[in-house]
């Protein structure tokens, strides 16, 4: 595939990544004092990524790393994958995390993805 193929195909997919990071409902589970981890697809090669807009207060943020997809070959530009971030229960109870996915360069592109949090 050129370059400018696959350039092509990550934009396309891209958006597609997106338009399903707005509808679809996720739920994380945890127990307080406990790792909890939070697994979604992302494109860092064309811009794309996560962004964390609101972080209850009952979910206190520790790292967040991008594995690209083992279908890919190595450097792919436009091949996505997963970024996954981890986060430690502090408190017993229900909220919602806030995230953004997007270039964040381009707020025209962002989509805000809402996920349920329960802490046991």
């Amino acid at each position: 595939m050129s370059k400018a193929k696959a350039i092509v195909f990550g934009m396309m997919m891209s958006a597609v990544m997106s338009a399903n990071a707005a509808t679809e409902t996720t739920t994380i589970t945890g127990d307080v004092g406990k790792e909890i981890t939070l697994t979604l697809e992302s494109n860092p090669t064309t811009g794309y990524g996560w962004m964390i807009k609101t972080l209850p207060d009952d979910l206190i943020f520790v790292s967040a790393g991008y594995q690209q997809s083992k279908e890919c070959p190595t450097g792919a530009t436009g091949c996505g994958g997963d970024e996954v971030f981890y986060f430690i229960g502090e408190k017993k109870g229900e909220s919602t995390l806030k995230l953004i996915y997007g270039q964040s360069f381009n707020k025209s592109s962002w989509q805000e993805k809402e996920i349920k949090v329960v802490i046991k």
